[in-house]
């Protein structure tokens, strides 16, 4: 048998191969577990930054809402301070500073923050947050530092909120066109259906000044805002701001529809150019936002309030029309018994304080579209015979009427008192209707002003409103101005965003209407008993010759004689009527702007009917007039007019009975000013006089909140 022999030589190859496939395989778990270490030192640098940042982030949401204890300087917050080194033991570096923020700055910024100057009011602060890292297992000398940053801002209580009158309401199926039709815009054949859909579209001022290309700087107050806005005043025309408005809304359809709503609103204003102020520069509005009123820190809030887009619209027209006059209609207007238009009324009307959008804090105002009518009734060719005979009647009566106005004032917000929790706002509203001036007035001053009808230039000046004549001799004339007052409203309403809310009195217009008609008779009328120049005797005789002329001479006199007494019955009577329909609510109206003596001047009357009344039963008994002396039968009816003196006021029969007759020659122009001007004005939108629409658009409240 043969042996095989092995020698060690042939062994040691495969035992040193093996050594090394354990030393790689050892070399590969050191690197494994270096590798973990490794994870575990970049994990642990991971979660350092997380912490810094979350020490940042807590920091600046402290600071945010201790606002009050940014430093002087706006270097420093002692709140994001505290919170950053007592609360969550940060030993690091911090950078602490307050500013501003808006998401528009961001564009060349990337966190949005805008540090403040010493002083001003901030709304955001920033916090930067630094530390070094030790390496946890020593493998580097060290690791890099961490670095974190975080802006919080707190956003001011803000709310965006409009009023309405009932003339520019925003109720019904075409609310676009009641708005027009209250300031005397008829859109015609224009198609105004397109815009209902922006009733449910809200923009925010900011997007709607990018559309229009205003650049509004990063770091502004709101001074800067209010002025910024208030200085486009012939930058933007009503054309641009329209189209603005359709296209932010995301409505650019109707960017054909508002070249026919222009030429319509052109055609009525006379093609003129209309520009549209963006905001407001002082107490009285004058543009489409009324002024911010809050802290710097809330004009960011202010650009990025949502405003319904209807309203800026509705608004943005009555901006562009303010002042200027349109013709209502031109009626020509017939007295009793003549089939002449011997007097001629002209009417215009205009918006003379624009309507606005208030946004902001406490003490944010809104205001309605205040519109003015003025009316010019006047006797053309020098007047008119009264009586058919040689009295003559000049009239000339220019009359302002500030038809509706109201004022919406925001008095505490972010309230939760209705027990849903939801928050409110409270706005007080302060309204006035149907303020009426008549004095030294026209067309071309009466809508030169935003103050209320008195303060137009030369409204207090007296002026001659009517004169009766005979020749050169004046029996009668009023020469003053006057003003009535308004009937004016207090109320506050208490609403959550998107709540609308009516306030006011709901105010008949054809009892409204009537009662001014009737303050302004008597006006006229009582006013003029303490301003005639005229002689009882002259006045008395030229009354007495003219009735007997006007009665049919076929008659017998006895009859003509009677006609003519009967005239002065019929006449005194009406005014007595007149004077006894003086309600309350005239009253109201008058107030004390007016000085009368209407009881004195029903005691006159009283009189006068009495002396008639006698003469009528003694007519038999005048042989000479009714044995055919006209004379005489004129010297009846004078005798009837020359007595008195035993009512309880100053005049005489004569001039009350001249009175009634002016009365009868005033009564229908008066009456058609109410029936043919104002009712179809203040009832064009379909709505009751008085009411006042408040609506809450938009509220924000006190929100702190991470931004970056």
């Amino acid at each position: 048998m043969r042996t095989i022999h092995i020698h060690a030589s042939m062994r040691e190859p495969r035992q040193q191969h093996q050594a090394g496939s354990m030393a790689i395989n050892m070399m590969l778990i050191l690197l494994g577990l270096i590798g973990m270490l490794g994870l575990v030192e970049v994990g642990y640098l991971y979660w350092a930054k997380r912490d810094t940042q979350k020490v940042a982030d807590l920091a600046s949401l402290a600071g945010a809402q201790q606002l009050q204890d940014c430093s002087a300087a706006n270097t420093g917050n002692s709140a994001a301070l505290g919170n950053a080194t007592s609360e969550n033991g940060f030993s690091g570096t911090l950078n602490i500073a307050c500013g501003t923020w808006s998401a528009a700055a961001t564009t060349g910024n990337a966190d949005g923050f805008t540090a403040s100057a010493a002083g001003a009011t901030p709304s955001a602060v920033k916090v930067v947050a630094s530390r070094p890292v030790t390496p946890f297992f020593a493998f580097t000398s060290a690791l890099p530092n961490v670095s974190a940053e975080a802006v919080a801002t707190n956003t001011n209580p803000t709310a965006v909120f409009s009023i309405g009158t009932t003339l520019v309401g925003v109720n019904g199926a075409a609310p676009l066109e009641q708005f027009l039709a209250g300031i005397g815009i008829n859109p015609g054949g224009t198609s105004l259906v397109g815009y209902q859909g922006l009733a449910n579209v809200y923009i925010t001022p900011s997007g709607l000044l990018q559309q229009l290309g205003v650049t509004v700087p990063t770091n502004l107050s709101v001074g800067g805002l209010n002025t910024l806005l208030a200085a486009q005043t012939n930058v933007q025309t009503l054309a641009n701001v329209l189209n603005a408005i359709v296209v932010v809304g995301n409505q650019q359809a109707l960017t054909s529809a508002n070249v026919s709503l222009l030429s319509t609103i052109d055609a009525a204003v006379g093609n003129i150019p209309l520009n549209v102020t963006l905001g407001s520069s002082g107490s009285t509005p004058s543009g489409l936002f009324a002024q911010i009123i809050g802290p710097d820190s809330s004009v960011n809030d202010a650009l990025n309030a949502q405003v319904n887009a209807l309203q800026l619209l509705e608004t943005a027209i009555g901006v562009a029309t303010t002042g200027h006059a349109i013709n209502a209609q031109s009626l020509n207007l017939s007295l009793p018994s003549t089939s002449n238009p011997l007097i001629t009324l002209t009417s215009a009307a205009s918006v003379i304080e624009p309507p606005s959008i208030g946004i902001g804090g406490v003490g944010t105002t809104a205001y309605t579209a205040q519109i003015r009518i003025f009316l010019d009734i006047t006797t053309p060719n020098n007047g008119f015979s009264l009586l058919g005979g040689a009295i003559n009647l000049d009239l000339n009566l220019p009359i302002a009427i500030d038809v509706a106005n109201a004022q919406a004032e925001l008095t505490s917000l972010c309230n939760t008192t209705s027990g849903s929790g939801t928050s409110e706002a409270t706005i007080a509203v302060t309204s006035s209707v149907l303020k009426m001036c008549v004095g030294n007035l026209t067309q071309a001053n009466a809508f030169s002003t935003t103050e209320s009808c008195d303060q137009i230039p030369n409204a207090s000046t007296p002026e001659q409103l009517f004169k009766l004549s005979v020749g050169s001799t004046n029996l009668a004339s009023l020469t003053t101005s006057f003003a009535t007052n308004a009937l004016t409203g207090n109320s506050s309403v208490t609403l959550t965003p998107g709540e609308t809310a009516t306030t006011g009195d709901t105010l008949n217009i054809g009892t409204s209407v009537n009662n001014l008609v009737t303050a302004l008779t008597t006006a006229l009328i009582a006013n003029s008993s303490s301003q005639t120049s005229a002689s009882s005797s002259q006045t008395a005789l030229q009354t007495a010759t003219d009735l007997w002329n006007q009665t049919p001479s076929s008659d017998i006199n006895a009859t003509r004689l009677s006609l003519a007494l009967n005239s002065i019955q019929t006449s005194s009577t009406g005014l007595q009527g007149t004077l006894g329909n003086v309600t309350s609510s005239v009253t109201d109206l008058l107030g004390n702007t007016v000085t009368l003596n209407v009881t004195g001047l029903l005691g006159d009357v009283g009189n006068l009917l009495g002396s008639v009344t006698n003469t009528l039963l003694g007519i038999v008994g005048d042989l000479v007039c009714t044995a055919g002396s006209s004379t005489a039968c004129i010297n009846v009816i004078e005798g009837a007019l020359n007595s008195g003196g035993s009512g309880t006021g100053t005049n005489s029969n004569a001039f009350v009975g001249l009175i009634g007759f002016l009365l009868q020659a005033l009564q229908q122009p008066l009456n058609d000013v109410g029936s043919q001007v104002l009712t179809p004005i203040l009832s064009s939108t379909g709505l009751q006089l008085g009411e006042n629409t408040v609506n809450l658009q938009s509220l924000q409240c006190h929100n702190v909140q991470l931004v970056y």
